[in-house]
């Protein structure tokens, strides 16, 4: 602390030195001229006794300096001066720091927000994900109830274990009926998640038995619905037709599950433990819709726990051979990267690739400085000429260097929080919390560290310039001195920016391509003029068959509307993603239990190929006579006839599915149609094989309604609303949306890596641009006599234009030939994130080194018709 008082008050200490110097010498010289010694003499005297005045200045402020935090403030100024000086050099500096600082903030801050940053729950690093692994599939899969009940049960390495499934839900009673997002979980999600409500409490576990009903909703949704009065826990809502009681509201803030749209309503199983048609799923065992998560307790790792559900699912597998034999297999793995998914990968390499902008923006800026230390020479060597030792100069430049990362740092972090406005819309909701992105302390302690790395980075090639400066040649030839080093240290510089650059440029076409290939893929239908929306038919009003006649009656309404030319129904909808997968048995080659091929399944009503366009193959369509009372029958798709039957005509086969209506059981269908391969996800490499069942003889809630239009679809909107209150006023129409922006969601994660990467290869190829440019431009300018004398002599101005295209055209081939083992890697890298293109495609390599010659040629082409058109005399008259 006293050295910082005496760092703050320096002057008032100077002062008071000196003060106390003159105040000696005052008396001394008093002394001797009361001996009789005149005054002159005895201030010559007394100076001379007491010393050098200066000196002892000098020797006494050094006691109070701290030399490291002055000096390094002296070198701050000194190189805040020298850049005051160079305007030019400095914006250009300070510009394209800003742009790599300002990119790689940005990417950054999203691989934070989605990969580094901890949940925001208490002890998050015990939070873990739990699913079963299907040994027929090759991703995990949800659990059943019985299961987690099991699990719940058995476990002995977890604290807590909690189910949870999406769920929708209609809050009525209250003016308008309200569409609510919901969950439906296990009683202790909120012990599990260490959060308290706000108001009220969690649920217990008598809650999850049947006829319960309990919520606990948002506090976004306790303001708008009761303006955040406290009284509104004990009330009553009217959710789905039935009373609930509200004995909780949480926190501001808080969201369950992460990573998707906020949740305005929780409540427990218990609803699930009912159903007025079907046997309760919370009693099916091969009804695999939960998600679960858990809480490890203190001092078990992930691979105990992995262990220990191993063991309880193996038992299980034995006990439930039917249906538990595939999955005896589970896998826990912390949640935060349960969260992330498939997106951890992508994300890092949008990572490695700012970083590889960042290294073309150094050698960018060792260019410069390289140029800028060159015409410094003169001042570098009579500064060591005068006794500057190298370690001086190099702690000034690198004090320089700092100086410039610092001011790009800060433009850098402006610039990062523009393109985190511009990127995030680009990602929408594809990606798991990116909507969190931010620049926190995090990030921006990142920025910091790598405006340091970055100042050491473009600072090596000028302090191998300083390090043996020729003092004497600088001293004779003044600023244009400069050495075969230099230049040797620029080219290479320049060559490294344009391997990087076609690295980036080849990985980028590769996402182009890829991304135009996934577009212009057959969907198997027609999402141009579609329309979808949603319903949630409460089960207590609408049980089985009155579920047929309602949306009977409103698909005839919706044929009628004015623009709509068919109307149909189906579960799951197109291009979602969605799956619904169940075994099935062949009649013709029967198979136990646990040894049934499965595949995606979905129930539609008849008419619905037709709403969406997806042409018929073999046979006929459901129609309305094919209810509960007809023969079962299904229709397939082209990839199911192709892998189940293969060679042979599916028509007519007879299969039996594991999906059941009611209390019917399983039942032999027919399948009476074959029908082109419909995408459900529009992201799947190959068609994926499906079997549709008609509605009225699976008669599931909910499904989606497609409304095909020959006009613009949300036009049809209002007649909508209008068609289902006619039914049933209670009814909120929720999810409306064109197939065509399903798609465009659907495709959202790779139109965002495509575009960043893209973007990221033309700023590298910007920046590649420049340096090369600059590095000609330099060259001619520093050769101009010596290109003056050969047009003196004799040589043409097509020869000096040959002479530096030749140059650059060097490097640009080196560069290239380094660059080709970079992209071949980076396209493998990128295989993940390719859709039907070879990481290695000779073609767009070609492209690429095309584009980079190509650039290269138009930033060597100035340089050139400059060093052509150069008069010789007035170069000699210069010189």
């Amino acid at each position: 602390m006293n050295w910082i008082t005496q760092l703050l008050s320096r002057r008032q200490l100077r002062r008071d030195l000196a003060d106390e110097i003159q105040q000696h010498l005052e008396e001394k010289i008093d002394e001797l001229v009361a001996t009789g010694m005149p005054r002159r003499e005895a201030t010559a005297a007394a100076r001379r006794e007491f010393g050098n005045v200066t000196r002892l200045e000098e020797k006494g402020r050094d006691v109070w300096r701290w030399w490291i935090v002055e000096d390094f403030i002296a070198d701050i100024r000194f190189a805040l001066r020298q850049l005051r000086k160079s305007p030019s050099f400095t914006l250009a500096t300070v510009l394209t720091l800003a742009l790599g600082m300002g990119v790689n903030t940005a990417v950054f801050s999203v691989v934070n927000a989605v990969l580094l940053r901890p949940l925001p729950y208490p002890e998050p690093e015990r939070l873990v994900s739990v699913k079963s692994i299907d040994r027929r599939g090759p991703v995990p899969t949800d659990l059943s109830y019985p299961t987690f009940f099991d699990f719940r049960s058995d476990n002995k390495v977890f604290d807590d274990i909690v189910s949870y499934r999406d769920s929708q839900f209609a809050l009525t009673g209250t003016g308008q009926p309200l569409h609510l997002r919901g969950q439906i979980v296990s009683w202790d999600l909120f012990p599990l998640l260490g959060v308290q409500p706000l108001i009220g409490r969690g649920f217990l576990p008598q809650e999850e038995e049947s006829g319960q009903r309990v919520v606990i909703l948002s506090h976004q949704l306790w303001q708008e619905q009761f303006g955040g009065d406290a009284t509104a826990v004990g009330r009553t809502l009217i959710i789905d037709r039935e009373p609930n009681t509200i004995v909780g509201i949480a926190p501001p803030g808080f969201n369950f599950p992460l990573g998707g749209a906020p949740v305005q309503i929780w409540t427990t199983l218990a609803r699930d433990a009912d159903s007025a048609t079907y046997t309760a799923i919370t009693k099916q065992r091969g009804a695999r819709l939960l998600n679960a998560m858990a809480r490890l307790k203190p001092g078990i790792g992930i691979e105990q726990a992995r262990a220990q559900l191993d063991a309880v699912g193996a038992a299980l597998a034995k006990q439930y051979p039917d249906s538990n034999k595939n999955v005896a297999a589970t896998l826990v793995r912390p949640e935060v990267e349960n969260l992330a998914g498939d997106t951890r990968k992508p994300l890092l390499i949008l990572l490695g690739a700012v970083g590889l902008v960042l290294l073309i923006v150094c050698a960018n800026i060792a260019n410069l400085l390289l140029t800028r230390s060159a015409e410094r020479a003169r001042e570098f060597a009579v500064r060591t000429a005068i006794g500057a030792g190298q370690g001086r100069l190099v702690r000034q430049l690198i004090t320089e260097s700092l100086t410039l990362s610092i001011i790009g740092c800060a433009a850098g972090v402006l610039a990062a929080k523009g393109t985190i406005q511009l990127m995030l819309p680009l990602a929408g909701t594809s990606i798991p919390r990116i909507q969190e992105t931010s620049i926190d302390g995090h990030v921006l302690l990142f920025t910091a560290l790598l405006a340091v790395a970055t100042s050491l980075l473009f600072s090596l090639a000028p302090l191998l310039r300083i390090i043996r400066p020729e003092v004497n040649s600088a001293l004779k030839e003044g600023a244009r001195a400069t050495t075969n080093r230099s230049e040797g240290l620029r080219s290479a510089l320049c060559v490294g920016q344009v391997a990087l650059g076609l690295i980036l440029l080849s990985g980028a076409g590769l996402l182009i391509a890829s991304f135009h290939r996934l577009m212009q893929r057959d969907l198997g239908f027609q999402p141009v003029g579609l329309l979808s929306f949603s319903l949630s038919l409460p089960d207590k009003d609408y049980p089985g068959e009155k579920q047929n006649v309602f949306y009977a009656e409103l698909l005839e309404k919706l044929r009628n509307v004015p623009g709509a030319t068919s109307a149909a129904t189906v579960m799951p909808l197109p291009l979602t993603g969605s799956q619904m997968t169940v075994s099935f048995n062949i009649q013709d080659r029967p198979a136990p239990p646990a040894e049934r091929p499965s595949s995606n399944m979905a129930v539609v009503t008849p008419g619905y190929f037709k709403t969406i366009g997806a042409a018929f193959l073999r046979g006929r369509d459901f129609n309305e006579q094919d209810d509960s009372n007809a023969a079962p029958v299904l229709i397939v798709n082209h990839a199911f006839a192709e892998k189940f039957f293969p060679g042979e005509n599916a028509v007519g086969k007879r299969i039996e599915p594991g999906a059941t209506a009611g209390d019917r059981g399983e039942e032999i269908r027919e399948i009476i149609a074959v029908v082109g391969d419909a995408k459900q996800s529009p992201l799947k490499p190959g068609p994926e094989p499906i079997y549709y069942f008609p509605y009225k003889q699976l008669p599931w809630c909910c499904p989606s309604i497609l409304v095909r239009s020959a006009a613009a679809p949300l036009r049809l909107e209002p007649e909508i609303r209008g068609a289902v209150a006619s039914l049933d006023k209670q009814l909120p129409v929720y999810d409306v949306r064109t197939l065509e922006a399903l798609l465009a969601a659907g495709v959202a994660r790779p139109r965002f890596q495509m575009l960043l990467l893209g973007s990221f290869a033309a700023i590298a190829l910007l920046l590649t641009v420049t340096g090369l440019y600059g590095l000609l431009a330099y060259g001619v300018a520093r050769r101009t006599r010596e290109i003056g004398l050969r047009v003196a002599l004799g040589a043409s101005r097509g020869e000096m234009l040959v002479m530096v295209f030749k140059k650059a055209m060097v490097l640009v081939l080196i560069g290239i030939a380094i660059g080709l083992a970079g992209a071949v890697a980076g396209g493998q890298l990128l295989r993940i994130a390719l859709y039907g293109i070879s990481p290695n495609n000779p073609l767009l390599l070609s492209v690429a080194c095309v584009v980079v010659l190509f650039t290269a040629a138009v930033a060597s082409y100035l340089p050139a018709r400059r060093a052509a058109s150069i008069d010789p005399m007035q170069a000699l008259r210069n010189e």
